[in-house]
């Protein structure tokens, strides 16, 4: 857990409720269209120490972001996709996808998913307020799937 959220255990349980009944439909929606990613995503959050499940699950990481206008970038550390859902009121905010020459009028409650590492995006100025949820996976989790960070040999595991 974060420094952040250890300071702030009740704020981070009241975001977490408030996310959980979309992060289950996140969850399925990729579940059902994008079944490769989800196997690879998922086995992170899947083995967890003390079997915590992240409420995001598949994704082990989310970001929550408000009142922020990003410039174009790539996400070079994401691991295959992340998923947008803006919310707030608010005009404009458009999120843009340089290579593929789109620009993206999301509505509060859409759920967005691509390649961040892949394509260089961000978002317009906006009026109002505006958020973010982004649930995204490291690409450093592959070393945890892999061996544990290194630590596979002292841990045992009992089914």
């Amino acid at each position: 857990m974060s420094k952040a959220i250890k300071d702030n255990p009740a704020m981070f349980q009241s975001i977490t409720d408030i996310l959980e009944d979309i992060c289950k439909i996140v969850c399925e929606i990729i579940r059902k269209h994008l079944p490769d990613t989800f196997n690879r995503i998922r086995v992170f959050c899947e083995i967890l120490p003390l079997n915590q499940m992240p409420t995001t699950y598949p994704f082990p990481g989310v970001v929550l972001n408000v009142q922020v206008c990003t410039e174009g970038h790539i996400d070079a550390n994401d691991d295959t996709i992340c998923v947008i859902i803006p919310f707030g009121p608010h005009e404009g905010g458009e999120l843009v996808l340089h290579e593929a020459g789109l620009v993206l009028e999301l509505r509060e409650g859409d759920i967005f998913i691509f390649p961040s590492s892949r394509i260089t995006h961000f978002n317009m100025h906006f009026k109002g307020v505006r958020g973010s949820i982004v649930m995204h996976t490291d690409k450093e989790v592959k070393s945890w799937n892999i061996n544990r960070n290194g630590w596979d040999s002292h841990m045992v595991v009992k089914n």
